[in-house]
Parts: C-alpha cells; structure tokens; sequence
C-alpha cells in the first residue's frame, strides 16, 4: 500500500472514528437545538409553554439562543455529566452518546450560536470550521508547534477531526495524493479580536501520526510561533544572537548555584530564517537572555504563562543558564479564540 493512500485511510479513520452528525453550533438543521434540545428539552423548557412546564424553572429555556447562553454551562452539568435532565419518569430520552459528544464539542468552542465561515488562528489553535477532504467535509482543529524543517520555522499537529453537514465558501481543502492543505482567508485573532486574514499552505510530514504539518506559506499578519515550556523542555523558535537567528531547545536542569535552584542546559541551537513577533534575544557580552512571554503547555493544552529571568552560567559548556526569577499566570478557561 503506497504512502499516500495509506494517508488517505488515515485521515479517513480519524473521521469515522470521532464522528457525529451533530454540528457543536446552536443553529442549523444539524445544530444543537435541533439535534439535541428540540428532541429532548423543549417540552418543558419553551419560552412558549406557559404553566405547561413540568416544573420547570420559568427563566430556563433552550428554545432561543440569547436564553440558552446564560445556562450552557448548566446544560453540560445537568444532561452530560450529571444525566439528571431530562428527569427520570419524565417520559423524555436522555441524551445518548451522539448528543453528549456534541454538547462536549460545542462547549469546548464556547457555545457558538454558528459556526464561522472562516478560519481562524489565535496563535495557538488553529481552527478549521469547514474541510473539505475528497467528497467529505470535516470540522479541524490543530496545535501550532516549533518545527525546525518547516519553511516557516513552525507547523500545527492535527488536534481533532469530526465531520460536519457545514459548507464553506472558504473552506480549506486537504488533498489526500499530495498531502498539501489549501487554507483560505484565516483570520488572525488576538484577545478576540481580528487582526486581519490571508491565505496559508501547508503540507503533510510524511509518516508522521499524529499527523504533522509543516506551514509553508502565511500570508496572514502577526502569525509567529510562540517560545514554550511542557515541564521539561523550553523552545525558542527564534533567539536574536547579533546579527544571527537561532532555533534554540533547552532542557531544564537542577542548579544548586541558582538562586531558584532550577536552570536550564542548552540542547540544540540552529540557525533559521523564520520570523517571530516574540523573539528573544542573547547577548554574548553579558550573558543576558530576555526572554518573551512564555506558554506552559501540558499534554498539549495551554495551562498558562511564564516570566523567566535567565542568565548565562560563565564558562560553562555545554551552555548552561541560571533561572535568576520566575513567575506563572495560570490560563482562564480557554475557549478559541479567546486568551
């Protein structure tokens, strides 16, 4: 079996492996309130149903969007997690395992009322409401990710696929023969708001699962790979060195000689041609580093960010450096699109 239909089977696995036909958006045939209320809720909570409703609380109420919102969260609890609702002896299904998963979907995209027609990238997560793979169309998301033999510096590693009903007149394509990714209009968001779009190409790592792409070519704004920590590893995609620019991994260490006890040895350095709007920079003459905002990332999942203060140990080699101070701001509950 050649490479590329084995991608083909791959890509195909992942769909009907996760699938449901339930669209984590509120409107739309396939939409949740279609999907899952309609079928399941509305009988008792309609803002239409006057004294016929079961006991049901007077302000809770699926049947709009604008009165879903303030109690989504609510819903998750009650029919997913809980499975109190619908009420036992009420005659009225409980939600199975398609309805929860596509609750579960649509909170982890922060209870969209539709889904965007665009993608759209936060610099973390890079979301593709609309894939159009072959004649099947899936709903993507992928991590971005240092990737040293990218043309860019960085890629993204597939995170998740489900199908979807959606179209898109810019919908990315995903060409299973060449394993190039054809991504229209991504809309660059930053502490929710659009920074600007353009077009991006990306490309398949051959062999690799979970499957990894290499960007290519961005031509949206302020899109630059963020410098990470997951516990053990700390990546640099760029640090400044002069006139120089250098991908840089290093590897944290027990230092009794630094004040916080911890550092950091220096793993790899390579030269690369990527750009970052987060460098950071090294000054051989002082042994200075001034580092970036830096994402914690644990399993994948963004837990926060970190302030480092590091200096050079003199004359040491391999290179090591003395973590002289740091801080951590643990993330909010992450939503795309959102910091």
């Amino acid at each position: 079996m050649n490479i590329k239909r084995s991608l083909a089977l791959l890509f195909f696995f992942l769909i009907t492996s996760q699938a449901f036909a339930i669209d984590p958006v509120y409107e739309g045939p396939n939409g949740i309130r279609a999907q899952v209320f309609a079928t399941n809720c509305l009988d008792c909570h309609s803002s239409d149903l006057g004294s016929a409703r079961r006991g049901a609380p007077p302000n809770v109420n699926w049947d709009t969007y604008e009165a879903t919102l303030p109690y989504a969260e609510r819903a998750i609890v009650r029919a997913v997690e809980e499975m109190t609702m619908p009420p036992a002896g009420s005659g009225i299904p409980q939600l199975n395992d398609e309805q929860k998963a596509a609750m579960l979907a649509w909170q982890s995209t922060g209870f969209p009322n539709t889904i965007p027609s665009n993608s759209s990238f936060d610099g973390t997560v890079l979301i593709l409401p609309v894939l159009n793979i072959g004649d099947q169309k899936a709903r993507a998301t992928f991590i971005s990710t240092p990737l040293k033999n990218s043309p860019t510096g960085y890629g993204f590693v597939l995170d998740s696929v489900v199908p979807t009903t959606v179209s898109s007149d810019k919908a990315a394509t995903f060409d299973p023969e060449t394993g190039q990714m054809l991504l229209p209009s991504v809309e660059l968001i930053e502490k929710g708001v659009s920074q600007g779009s353009g077009d991006a190409q990306m490309t398949w790592v051959t062999g690799s699962a979970p499957m990894i792409f290499t960007l290519e070519s961005p031509n949206f704004p302020i899109i630059s790979s963020p410098a990470t920590f997951d516990g053990h590893l700390l990546t640099l995609p760029v640090v400044n060195v002069g006139n120089q620019k250098y991908h840089a991994i290093l590897r944290s260490i027990p230092l009794l000689t630094s004040p916080t006890g911890g550092g950091f040895v220096l793993d790899s350095a390579e030269l690369t041609t990527a750009s970052s709007d987060d460098t950071a920079t090294f000054n051989p003459e002082t042994g200075q580093i001034v580092l970036p905002v830096v994402k914690l990332i644990q399993n994948g999942v963004r837990q926060g960010v970190m302030f480092i203060d590091m200096e050079l140990v003199a004359g040491s080699d391999p290179l090591l450096f003395s973590i002289t101070g740091f801080s951590v701001i643990p993330a909010s509950p992450w939503y795309p699109g959102s910091q």
